[in-house]
């Protein structure tokens, strides 16, 4: 009786939280430092690890293959440490402040967007750790699938999201506790997964795929860039949701390093152990990422389930918390208990059903992220960084189409850049991606046009309003 009290009393608590609302100077108690052990804990995980195993999956000599992880990861990297930026000097979550550039409305539409976007992460990454919860209790069932049985997998599925929910439930604090215990923790497990990795190094020198024609090698170098680029770079969206919680008196500087260095070098740890696993065991079907370093760890492979089960707990908590943010963005008023059970079933539902075709979906899922996050990127850092310098301006509009327009623009201006041929959830190659060899660039055109059309058109009314103001 007295623990449900206790739990009641801090539900009601953590439901005061500050959700979508301005946080106060005197509730920020936060240091820079804290940003590196958030996003070191929320990336040292499983998504990325999944997504080095993916570039490995390519075939590219590994030189390329690391080369291409690389400059992905850091540029996606530095577009989320900007986002973080915004943080301290705005005190909002980041779908808050980009209904400036949008306007009530139109920011709303980004924010289920947005919601989507953490929701496809949970699915992931809820997969990738029922799977390796899976193996580590050898849950049986009807239908075996890589060496983990779907009859009964979905109980597995249901403890990772049980606990997602409880550490989302008890709010900011208990996510950002929980963070920092996992830097500790998976990072030790990684290190282990490493230096198993470091005694086979021969065979990783010794590794030779089969010979790309440098039209090919081109093709593969910039998807696995582009899926580098996008795991990180859609973190941007939930950037300002942790930072905001840090003094606006902090150097920016501070803020960028500590974000770009925490999510970076982990990224790039998790992305490497993958790359390497799928070379030393070169598994024939990857459904599933648990199954191949089952395989590698040998004698030791628990201690493998164990980080993917952790790591897929550490990246969940951050996106069931910032989703419940991204929700309440939408302009919908619903408790935050109502909303993680809603989006906790939805994810429960589309994890069990989703497993059968894991890397497919996931490798189309990341491209996704590309389209849609990246020109609402430029836009972000176009408003708050060029036309309002570095100032965040709340905006009562309800449509504001400089915005609205810019991003439309931007999307369609970059679809003949666009490739999807070989995938078949959605078949598609621009004319442009064609005459590039296949290469997708299409994101990189969308951000710029998208920066160069929101602040030529914003500085053209504002030019306007001066006139207008002065006669």
């Amino acid at each position: 009786m007295k623990t449900e009290h206790m739990f009641a009393k801090r539900l009601a608590e953590v439901e005061k939280e500050r959700d979508t609302e301005f946080v106060p100077e005197s509730e920020r108690n936060q240091n820079p430092s804290s940003l590196f052990f958030i996003w070191f804990g929320s990336n040292l995980t499983i998504g990325d690890f999944a997504l080095g195993m993916l570039a490995a999956w390519y075939g590219m000599p590994l030189g390329w293959t690391f080369a291409s992880v690389i400059l992905g990861t850091l540029a996606g990297g530095i577009l989320l440490a900007i986002m973080s930026v915004m943080g301290p000097k705005a005190g909002y979550p980041q779908m808050i402040i980009g209904k400036t550039p949008f306007g009530k409305v139109g920011g709303s539409i980004m924010s289920f967007l947005q919601w989507m976007n953490t929701t496809g992460w949970l699915v992931f990454n809820a997969i990738i750790a029922a799977a390796a919860l899976a193996l580590l209790t050898s849950t049986g069932g009807f239908i075996t699938l890589g060496g983990i049985s779907m009859g009964l997998y979905l109980i597995p599925i249901l403890v990772v999201s049980v606990l997602v929910f409880l550490l989302a439930l008890f709010g900011h604090g208990m996510v950002h506790r929980f963070e920092k215990a996992m830097s500790v923790i998976i990072g030790l497990l990684f290190l282990y997964i490493t230096a198993v990795s470091f005694q086979k190094v021969s065979v990783m020198i010794s590794y030779s795929p089969a010979t790309l024609s440098a039209t090919d090698l081109a093709f593969y170098f910039a998807g696995v860039f582009a899926l580098s680029f996008s795991y990180i770079m859609s973190w941007g969206p939930y950037a300002s949701d942790y930072s905001r919680y840090v003094k606006t008196s902090t150097s920016s500087t501070s803020v960028f390093g500590m974000t770009l260095a925490g999510s970076v070098l982990s990224t790039l740890w998790a992305e490497f152990a993958g790359i390497a696993i799928y070379v030393l065991v070169l598994p024939s079907d990857f459904a599933n990422p648990a199954v191949p370093l089952q395989s590698f760890l040998g004698n030791f492979w628990y201690l493998g389930m164990i980080t993917l089960l952790l790591g897929g707990l550490s990246a969940n908590a951050l996106n069931l918390y910032s989703n419940s943010l991204s929700f309440k963005g939408i302009g919908i008023k619903a408790k935050r208990h109502w909303i993680l059970i809603l989006t906790s079933t939805i994810a429960v539902l589309f994890a069990y059903f989703g497993y059968l075709k894991f890397a497919e979906s996931y490798e189309f899922f990341l491209y996704l992220l590309d389209y849609w996050i990246t020109p609402w990127l430029g836009i972000m850092i176009a408003d708050f960084f060029i036309v309002n310098r570095g100032k965040f301006r709340e905006s009562s509009e309800r449509y504001n189409w400089k915005g609205i327009a810019s991003y439309l623009v931007a999307v369609i201006v970059s679809i003949p850049f666009m490739n999807q041929s070989f995938n078949t959830i959605l078949e598609f190659e621009g004319p442009v991606s064609t005459y590039l060899g296949g290469a997708d660039i299409s994101y990189f055109v969308s951000f710029f046009i998208a920066i160069i059309l929101y602040t030529m058109v914003s500085r053209r009314f504002r030019a306007k309003e001066l006139i207008g103001q002065a006669a």
